[in-house]
């Protein structure tokens, strides 16, 4: 099995930043790889900013593509496979020593997928400081990448099922740009009990969700198409492309523009 050590992946590295002991890398894949098993010197994260692949672990495989983010473990075997071409990933190696500093573990995210719903926006935040290559780094960075590894607060409580039933309807019906009134009919529940729980179990606002929903969709078409901005701002539910433009750069760190340039 091949080990990798720091800073090291099997594309080519178009941008490195060293952050005291944090790396945070842009891969690309331009030609066939190595694709047998192999591992990293460190625990790290990937997102899939364009392309894909089969990712095969010891106990399970998947199909992943555009907008997908990984996480392994420090030396966890893996390989990759039918790799489409060009693809490029966004890389943060976090050292075992930065976690035990903050009294953190990685396992975090296995423990608590919910957790992984903001390891994409904080990566891409991540990089986008970076790129600026803004003085406050050494505060900005961990200040981005903290939250993910927290253990969220013991609630007494599970989650009411209508609120799994809710997820699968904004997933679901995510260009529909349904109104609060009309989700608390679908769901049979007053929208008082929405607007009231929703934040306890989501850890943030109704809005802010359904908007990281459009967002994904469109970084999405503007990675794997040629669709303009406006026919992207429309197709993802937005009310024009001064809207779209914000609410992407609010979530993301990026303008669209800068985002189909990565």
């Amino acid at each position: 099995m091949r080990k990798l050590k720091e800073g090291q992946f099997l594309g080519i590295a178009s941008q490195t930043f060293h952050l005291d002991g944090i790396i945070v890398s842009q891969t690309r894949y331009q030609t066939p790889v190595f694709q047998g098993w192999h591992c990293h010197e460190h625990h790290h994260l990937t997102l899939l900013l364009a392309g894909g692949n089969r990712e095969q672990r010891s106990r399970k495989e998947q199909e992943v593509s555009t907008g997908h983010v990984l996480y392994y473990y420090s030396g966890e075997r893996h390989k990759n496979s039918h790799t489409q071409y060009p693809s490029k990933n966004i890389n943060i190696e976090i050292p075992e020593t930065f976690l035990a500093q903050h009294g953190l573990q990685f396992s975090t995210l296995e423990k608590f997928p919910a957790q992984q719903a903001q390891m994409k926006y904080a990566m891409l935040q991540i990089y986008r400081e970076c790129m600026q290559a803004d003085p406050l780094l050494a505060t900005t960075v961990p200040a981005l990448l903290l939250p993910v590894f927290t253990v969220p607060p013991v609630r007494k409580q599970t989650m009411p099922s209508w609120l799994a039933q809710l997820k699968m309807l904004l997933h679901d019906r995510w260009s529909d740009n349904l109104s609060l009134t009309e989700m608390a009919a679908v769901l049979g529940v007053h929208p008082v009990s929405i607007s009231r729980y929703f934040p306890v179990y989501f850890h943030c606002s109704l809005g802010e969700y359904i908007r990281k929903i459009k967002i994904d969709h469109a970084m999405q078409l503007i990675q794997t198409t040629d669709h303009s901005l406006t026919d992207i701002a429309y197709a993802c539910g937005f009310f024009d492309q001064s809207h779209f433009i914000r609410a992407f750069k609010q979530v993301t760190g990026f303008l669209p523009r800068q985002f189909r340039q990565l």
